[in-house]
């Protein structure tokens, strides 16, 4: 099957040097330093295979551009130089917004630039002539070479399926694929994370711990040391149920008294998740430590109920009064969809699952000192 790739990529220049910015993302921005690579964008603009872009590519090797374009370019590379626009390469378009996003939101300042590079494909090495380009062009000399050149600017985001050409397959449903969070289909991707979580803060649970919600089968999964003491809180009373109360209510446990305390995947359940943390604030020992988890991306479970999906800025609010913190940030694009969709651990590679997005957080941990 055919792949045609389009451009999509904001680019600017920021102290001397030119990136691709993400829109509105905690991404950190790419460098761009190659002329190879500002080409093959500009080719892009216009929806096509790789082989056809091959093509211009090699066409546009020996193009020079004329003093004229030059001229009327000229305007809009200043905007450039000063570090205030930003130049849109996406479908059919490259567009320049001279007040950066704000332009883009308002539709002000914006200037339509496509019309210069239908025949040469070379007026963004020509914008951004100001920068130290390397002046790779003549080392890509095959066709292997610009696939290999394409699959990198495709896996930054710098090229992506042209509009209308995505193959949705078995993930256009209306229904996820496992209802019960995948389940029936091996490990639901929230556990991976949870168990990666696990593995790297495993040594610092001791002591007298407490786990908030769980069940006796947990301190298993988990493998903490057998000299620490295991207790349960639970709201109902059950087997291996230590202590029945809700967490929102300070007065179940003594103050000072608990040096680790677990709290997985509960705090969505909890209709006021911040005098949670409060009172687990108030019943560790001084130099006690919080380890908590919750969903971003995951179906609703209502058990009792379901409030809150706590984005990590949120988290991070809800655990000011420790002393200290540390977040642990999981998931990208791929398991967010895995994740709605239960879709199974099992069905998705390691390097899938351990890719990281600060824009696609499936799950958010905390360990919280106080």
């Amino acid at each position: 099957m055919t792949i045609t790739h389009t451009s999509n990529a904001f680019l600017q220049v920021q102290n001397s040097s030119l990136y691709g910015i993400f829109a509105w993302s905690q991404r950190a921005a790419q460098v761009i330093s190659t002329k190879s690579w500002l080409m093959a964008i500009e080719i892009f603009v216009d929806p096509t295979s790789v082989l056809d872009a091959y093509d211009r590519f090699q066409a546009s090797k020996n193009v020079i551009i004329e003093d004229t374009t030059k001229v009327e370019l000229a305007p809009y590379k200043t905007i450039l130089e000063t570090e205030t626009g930003i130049l849109l390469v996406a479908d059919q378009t490259i567009t320049l917004f001279g007040r950066g996003f704000r332009s883009f939101i308002e539709k002000s300042d914006q200037f339509q630039l496509s019309s210069f590079s239908h025949y040469s494909h070379l007026i963004l090495p020509y914008l951004f002539s100001q920068i130290p380009l390397e002046d790779d062009i003549k080392t890509i000399t095959n066709v292997n070479d610009f696939k290999e050149l394409v699959e990198q600017l495709a896996e930054i985001g710098f090229l992506s399926p042209a509009t209308g050409t995505i193959h949705w397959g078995d993930l256009k449903k209306t229904v996820p694929i496992c209802q019960a969070f995948g389940l029936t289909r091996g490990t639901p991707v929230d556990r991976y994370y949870l168990s990666q979580f696990i593995h790297e803060v495993r040594s610092q649970v001791c002591g007298n711990i407490l786990e908030i919600g769980g069940t006796p089968k947990d301190k298993d999964f988990y493998e903490f040391s057998s000299h620490c003491s295991y207790r349960i809180l639970n709201l109902e009373p059950g087997p291996g149920v230590d202590i029945c109360g809700d967490v929102h209510d300070a007065s179940v446990l003594d103050p000072n008294s608990i040096d680790s305390i677990l709290i997985f995947n509960v705090l969505e359940h909890c209709y006021a998740p911040w005098k949670a943390i409060e009172n687990i604030h108030t019943w560790l020992k001084p130099g006690g430590k919080c380890f908590a988890m919750v969903p971003n991306a995951i179906r609703l479970h209502a058990t009792p109920m379901d409030y809150w999906r706590p984005l990590p800025d949120a988290f991070k609010w809800m655990f000011q009064c420790f002393s200290e913190y540390q977040l642990f940030i999981y998931g990208n694009p791929i398991t967010v969809i895995a994740s709605y969709h239960g879709i199974a651990v099992e069905e998705l590679t390691v390097s899938e699952l351990n890719a990281f997005h600060p824009d696609y957080p499936v799950a958010t941990c905390i360990v919280a000192r106080k």
